[in-house]
């Protein structure tokens, strides 16, 4: 540890220390514990002992935040901004392949009828398979649940 954070960690016990013989060394707030029952009383004086002596304790994220300059906030925001306009092109990428694949689909379905059109019986069966596998993938576990994920 560096000499300057021992030294902070002195300073932040004393004040600590300071804060807890200033609370409860503090007239009022005596007079209001006195209407207090002696057992909850003590719980009462460790709780408020507890919690000033965690405002004392300096956390890695109060060093760090000491830390950021406006430099740092100014990277982070374009950082932020590059990332947001990634995730607009990624979105629009996704609904005109999904476009394009929906064009492609209804093509190749034409393109079924078109041939089999003198045999009915054959393309009956075709279409009822292929449209469950649409179906399908429309219900909610396939194209349905993938997109809701998103």
């Amino acid at each position: 540890m560096a000499e300057s954070e021992i030294v902070q960690q002195e300073q932040n016990t004393e004040e600590v220390e300071h804060s807890q013989n200033t609370i409860l060394d503090d007239p009022e707030l005596e007079q209001a514990l006195e209407s207090v029952p002696p057992q909850e009383r003590k719980v009462i004086e460790r709780m408020m002992v507890s919690s000033f002596q965690m405002r004392g304790v300096s956390s890695p994220e109060t060093a760090v935040m000491k830390k950021i300059t406006e430099e740092h906030i100014t990277k982070y925001l374009e950082g932020a901004e590059i990332d947001m306009k990634n995730s607009y092109t990624e979105k629009f990428h996704k609904k005109v392949f999904t476009f394009l694949t929906i064009v492609v689909a209804m093509i190749f379905f034409v393109i079924i009828i078109l041939l089999l059109e003198d045999k009915p019986e054959i393309m009956e069966k075709i279409i009822y398979t292929l449209g469950g596998v649409i179906a399908g993938a429309f219900g909610g576990y396939g194209f349905g649940k993938k997109h809701n994920d998103d």
